[in-house]
């Protein structure tokens, strides 16, 4: 897979910008589609924090203006925004054109492990990506990076095992400086991020705090957790077994420090949270198994209330 060739980030949010700007760097053609209505970026992403550098070539347009085909196509969008979007990605490719998958929670290819869905990219060329890495966008076209040693961008293909057009992807990847690497555990690397999304998230939405508050104050960690443990549960119930503990997760939690989770962000911006994809979707999940879950559900009903 070699650089050069067009790549579309749609969504402008903090790992969109980042990949898009990463991306940018490594010499591909980049361009960011932003819904309508998104406050107008002429071009370039400046980062600063742990990683300090300014990607001039990158360049917007309104979503309903992007016209393909692309080499990828990298979907960094909300999950509730993913419907409609799904039927406009098949113009934007081609035959050979990677659709690769930002999202939180339980995603859209949930249950369609062996079949196709009506309007959606071939779940061949469909890439998942599970993101483990603290970025925070601080105003259009910047963002704050933070970086520990667990940073990780988890590629798997939606249909199966990984195969050589995914290496590449994740080989373009790594070389442009993303901590990006493949996997044929995917839904395990969900259900593992979801101890995160699921709880930190919501909390951080209430209370108002940082994710290393939460982790590093005694009754929120209790909170922590307490949730973590339900998803730990729900994970091997559903044939998905982790190693990750709930305590190492709140451990690496406290290294993060003091960024603000998305669903903070999109609280304190007035946004829709994204609480379907990451508490209802799991309490459906846990329903089906007849597996208690009250943290989640009493956060969930802490952000059913609409913010004044």
């Amino acid at each position: 897979m070699s650089t050069g060739q067009p790549i579309a980030v749609i969504g402008g949010g903090s790992l969109g910008l980042y990949l898009a700007g990463r991306l940018s760097l490594a010499g591909w053609a980049v361009t960011v589609a932003q819904r309508s209505g998104a406050r107008a970026q002429e071009a370039g992403v400046a980062a600063e924090g742990d990683e300090a550098w300014q990607a001039p070539a990158v360049r917007y347009v309104p979503l309903d203006e992007l016209r393909g085909p692309f080499a990828q196509v990298v979907v960094a969008v909300k999950s509730h925004d993913l419907g409609e979007l799904l039927p406009r990605l098949a113009a934007l490719g081609d035959g050979a054109t990677e659709y690769l998958f930002l999202q939180n929670g339980i995603p859209w290819w949930w249950s369609h492990r062996d079949g196709e869905i009506a309007g959606a990219p071939p779940l061949a060329r469909s890439v998942a990506v599970v993101v483990q890495h603290a970025v925070e966008r601080t105003a259009p076209g910047r963002i704050r990076v933070r970086r520990t040693d667990s940073d990780r961008y988890i590629c798997a293909r939606v249909s199966g095992a990984p195969d050589a057009p995914l290496e590449a992807l994740v080989a373009a990847w790594q070389a442009a400086g993303i901590p990006a690497e493949s996997s044929a555990q995917i839904r395990r690397e969900v259900w593992t991020k979801l101890m995160n999304n699921a709880t930190l998230n919501p909390l951080s939405a209430i209370t108002g705090a940082t994710v290393g508050e939460l982790a590093s104050t005694p009754r929120t960690r209790e909170v922590l957790l307490a949730g973590m443990a339900e998803i730990f549960r729900l994970a091997e119930r559903d044939g998905h077994p982790l190693s990750m503990t709930p305590e190492l997760r709140v451990r690496r939690a406290e290294e993060v420090g003091g960024t603000r989770t998305s669903m903070l962000q999109d609280r304190l911006a007035g946004r829709r949270l994204e609480t379907e994809a990451l508490l209802a979707a799991p309490i459906a999940i846990a329903e089906r198994y007849g597996e208690p879950v009250p943290v989640l559900r009493t956060l969930l009903g802490c952000l059913s209330i609409p913010q004044a």
